[in-house]
Protein backbone atom coordinates (compact mmCIF):
# COMPACT_ATOMS: atom_id res chain seq x y z
CA UNK A 1 0.00 0.00 0.00
CA UNK A 2 1.33 3.46 -0.88
CA UNK A 3 2.48 5.66 1.97
CA UNK A 4 -0.16 8.34 1.33
CA UNK A 5 -2.93 5.73 1.67
CA UNK A 6 -1.47 4.57 4.99
CA UNK A 7 -1.21 8.16 6.19
CA UNK A 8 -4.81 8.83 5.13
CA UNK A 9 -6.12 5.77 6.98
CA UNK A 10 -4.19 6.70 10.14
CA UNK A 11 -5.52 10.25 10.03
CA UNK A 12 -9.08 8.97 9.59
CA UNK A 13 -8.71 6.58 12.53
CA UNK A 14 -7.40 9.31 14.85
CA UNK A 15 -10.08 11.75 13.67
CA UNK A 16 -12.85 9.22 14.32
CA UNK A 17 -11.70 8.76 17.92
CA UNK A 18 -11.27 12.47 18.58
CA UNK A 19 -14.59 13.50 17.01
CA UNK A 20 -16.51 10.75 18.84
CA UNK A 21 -15.02 11.72 22.21
CA UNK A 22 -15.82 15.38 21.61
CA UNK A 23 -19.42 14.67 20.59
CA UNK A 24 -20.08 12.00 23.21
CA UNK A 25 -18.48 13.57 26.26
CA UNK A 26 -17.95 17.30 25.55
CA UNK A 27 -21.03 18.33 23.57
CA UNK A 28 -23.84 15.97 24.55
CA UNK A 29 -25.68 16.68 27.80
CA UNK A 30 -26.85 13.62 29.74
CA UNK A 31 -28.69 15.31 32.61
CA UNK A 32 -27.41 12.61 34.99
CA UNK A 33 -28.24 9.95 32.40
CA UNK A 34 -26.07 7.04 31.33
CA UNK A 35 -23.58 7.94 28.52
CA UNK A 36 -23.22 4.24 27.68
CA UNK A 37 -26.81 3.61 26.66
CA UNK A 38 -26.92 1.81 23.32
CA UNK A 39 -29.26 4.35 21.70
CA UNK A 40 -26.97 7.21 22.70
CA UNK A 41 -23.86 5.41 21.47
CA UNK A 42 -25.39 4.59 18.07
CA UNK A 43 -26.57 8.14 17.64
CA UNK A 44 -23.15 9.61 18.35
CA UNK A 45 -21.44 7.03 16.14
CA UNK A 46 -23.74 8.15 13.32
CA UNK A 47 -22.88 11.82 13.88
CA UNK A 48 -19.19 10.93 14.02
CA UNK A 49 -19.34 8.97 10.76
CA UNK A 50 -21.06 11.83 8.91
CA UNK A 51 -18.59 14.45 10.18
CA UNK A 52 -15.49 12.34 9.49
CA UNK A 53 -16.68 11.44 5.96
CA UNK A 54 -17.09 15.14 5.16
CA UNK A 55 -13.65 15.92 6.63
CA UNK A 56 -12.07 13.04 4.68
CA UNK A 57 -13.48 14.27 1.37
CA UNK A 58 -12.48 17.85 2.18
CA UNK A 59 -8.96 16.78 3.11
CA UNK A 60 -8.47 14.55 0.05
CA UNK A 61 -9.43 17.30 -2.39
CA UNK A 62 -8.56 20.55 -0.63
CA UNK A 63 -6.99 20.71 2.83
CA UNK A 64 -3.77 18.86 1.92
CA UNK A 65 -3.06 21.61 -0.64
CA UNK A 66 -2.31 24.07 2.17
CA UNK A 67 1.49 24.46 1.69
CA UNK A 68 2.63 23.57 5.21
CA UNK A 69 0.28 20.55 5.33
CA UNK A 70 1.58 19.14 2.04
CA UNK A 71 5.17 19.82 3.13
CA UNK A 72 4.63 18.04 6.45
CA UNK A 73 3.06 15.01 4.75
CA UNK A 74 5.60 15.03 1.88
CA UNK A 75 2.87 15.31 -0.77
CA UNK A 76 3.58 18.57 -2.66
CA UNK A 77 0.93 20.14 -4.86
CA UNK A 78 2.22 19.83 -8.44
CA UNK A 79 -1.17 19.82 -10.14
CA UNK A 80 -1.66 22.00 -13.20
CA UNK A 81 -0.32 22.41 -16.71
CA UNK A 82 3.44 22.33 -17.37
CA UNK A 83 5.57 23.36 -20.35
CA UNK A 84 8.39 20.91 -20.92
CA UNK A 85 11.69 20.75 -22.76
CA UNK A 86 13.20 17.32 -23.21
CA UNK A 87 16.32 15.70 -24.56
CA UNK A 88 16.34 12.04 -25.65
CA UNK A 89 19.26 9.66 -25.97
CA UNK A 90 17.80 8.72 -29.37
CA UNK A 91 19.95 10.75 -31.76
CA UNK A 92 20.25 13.46 -29.05
CA UNK A 93 16.78 14.64 -30.04
CA UNK A 94 15.46 17.79 -28.36
CA UNK A 95 11.72 18.45 -28.20
CA UNK A 96 8.97 20.38 -26.46
CA UNK A 97 5.81 18.99 -24.86
CA UNK A 98 3.05 19.66 -22.34
CA UNK A 99 2.22 17.81 -19.13
CA UNK A 100 -1.15 18.04 -17.41
CA UNK A 101 -1.15 16.79 -13.82
CA UNK A 102 -4.39 16.21 -11.89
CA UNK A 103 -4.00 15.49 -8.21
CA UNK A 104 -5.79 14.66 -4.97
CA UNK A 105 -4.07 13.55 -1.78
CA UNK A 106 -4.60 9.89 -2.63
CA UNK A 107 -3.99 9.87 -6.39
CA UNK A 108 -1.96 11.71 -9.01
CA UNK A 109 -2.53 11.32 -12.75
CA UNK A 110 -0.16 12.59 -15.43
CA UNK A 111 -1.01 13.13 -19.10
CA UNK A 112 1.72 14.04 -21.58
CA UNK A 113 1.13 15.64 -24.99
CA UNK A 114 3.92 15.29 -27.56
CA UNK A 115 4.30 15.96 -31.27
CA UNK A 116 3.85 12.32 -32.23
CA UNK A 117 2.03 10.82 -29.26
CA UNK A 118 0.23 11.08 -25.95
CA UNK A 119 1.14 9.36 -22.68
CA UNK A 120 -1.03 8.52 -19.65
CA UNK A 121 0.18 7.39 -16.25
CA UNK A 122 -1.09 4.17 -14.71
CA UNK A 123 0.78 4.29 -11.39
CA UNK A 124 2.51 7.00 -9.38
CA UNK A 125 4.09 7.58 -5.98
CA UNK A 126 5.84 10.28 -3.97
CA UNK A 127 9.00 9.04 -2.25
CA UNK A 128 10.61 10.98 0.60
CA UNK A 129 14.14 10.48 1.91
CA UNK A 130 14.14 11.60 5.56
CA UNK A 131 17.94 11.64 5.74
CA UNK A 132 18.34 14.04 2.81
CA UNK A 133 14.91 15.70 3.33
CA UNK A 134 14.31 15.12 -0.37
CA UNK A 135 11.10 14.20 -2.18
CA UNK A 136 10.82 12.70 -5.66
CA UNK A 137 7.78 11.86 -7.76
CA UNK A 138 7.88 8.68 -9.83
CA UNK A 139 5.23 7.55 -12.28
CA UNK A 140 4.91 4.86 -14.93
CA UNK A 141 3.10 5.47 -18.19
CA UNK A 142 1.86 4.09 -21.49
CA UNK A 143 2.70 6.11 -24.58
CA UNK A 144 0.23 5.92 -27.49
CA UNK A 145 1.50 7.30 -30.82
CA UNK A 146 -0.80 9.07 -33.24
CA UNK A 147 -2.22 6.77 -35.91
CA UNK A 148 -0.02 8.07 -38.73
CA UNK A 149 3.13 7.23 -36.77
CA UNK A 150 1.83 3.78 -35.81
CA UNK A 151 1.18 3.08 -39.47
CA UNK A 152 4.74 4.14 -40.29
CA UNK A 153 6.05 1.78 -37.61
CA UNK A 154 4.04 -1.12 -39.03
CA UNK A 155 5.49 -0.40 -42.47
CA UNK A 156 8.94 0.05 -40.90
CA UNK A 157 9.20 3.53 -42.32
CA UNK A 158 11.42 6.21 -40.82
CA UNK A 159 9.73 8.24 -38.09
CA UNK A 160 7.40 5.42 -37.07
CA UNK A 161 6.55 4.89 -33.42
CA UNK A 162 5.02 1.95 -31.56
CA UNK A 163 3.11 1.88 -28.28
CA UNK A 164 5.63 1.71 -25.47
CA UNK A 165 5.96 1.92 -21.70
CA UNK A 166 8.27 3.82 -19.41
CA UNK A 167 8.84 5.58 -16.10
CA UNK A 168 9.69 9.14 -15.15
CA UNK A 169 11.37 10.50 -12.01
CA UNK A 170 10.87 14.17 -11.11
CA UNK A 171 12.79 15.97 -8.35
CA UNK A 172 10.74 18.21 -6.05
CA UNK A 173 12.08 21.54 -4.79
CA UNK A 174 9.71 22.84 -2.10
CA UNK A 175 11.28 26.30 -2.40
CA UNK A 176 10.01 26.60 -5.98
CA UNK A 177 7.09 24.40 -7.01
CA UNK A 178 6.83 26.17 -10.39
CA UNK A 179 9.80 24.22 -11.77
CA UNK A 180 10.53 20.50 -11.99
CA UNK A 181 13.40 18.54 -13.47
CA UNK A 182 13.97 14.85 -13.92
CA UNK A 183 14.81 11.88 -16.05
CA UNK A 184 12.92 9.10 -17.82
CA UNK A 185 13.54 5.70 -19.38
CA UNK A 186 11.40 3.43 -21.53
CA UNK A 187 11.31 -0.01 -23.13
CA UNK A 188 12.54 1.43 -26.45
CA UNK A 189 15.97 1.51 -24.75
CA UNK A 190 15.83 5.31 -24.62
CA UNK A 191 16.60 7.58 -21.70
CA UNK A 192 16.30 11.31 -21.42
CA UNK A 193 15.99 14.40 -19.27
CA UNK A 194 13.21 16.92 -18.72
CA UNK A 195 12.94 20.52 -17.56
CA UNK A 196 9.42 21.66 -16.69
CA UNK A 197 7.96 25.09 -15.99
CA UNK A 198 4.46 25.52 -14.63
CA UNK A 199 2.15 27.54 -16.82
CA UNK A 200 0.56 30.59 -15.19
CA UNK A 201 -3.24 30.67 -14.99
CA UNK A 202 -3.16 34.39 -15.61
CA UNK A 203 -1.18 34.62 -18.81
CA UNK A 204 -1.21 31.04 -20.06
CA UNK A 205 2.57 30.78 -20.04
Amino acid sequence: MQKNYKTFIKCIAVTVIVVFLIIHFAIRSYNNGNPWELETLWGDIGYTSAIVCCLAVLFNWLLWRIPFVGRWLHIPNISGEWSGKGKSSFKDTEYEFTLKISQSFLETHVHGYFEKSRSDSFSSVFIHDDTLDRTIFVYSYQNDPKLEYRNKAEKREEGGLNIHYGSTKLDIDYADLTRLSGTYWNDRNCTGSWELTKKSKNNGK
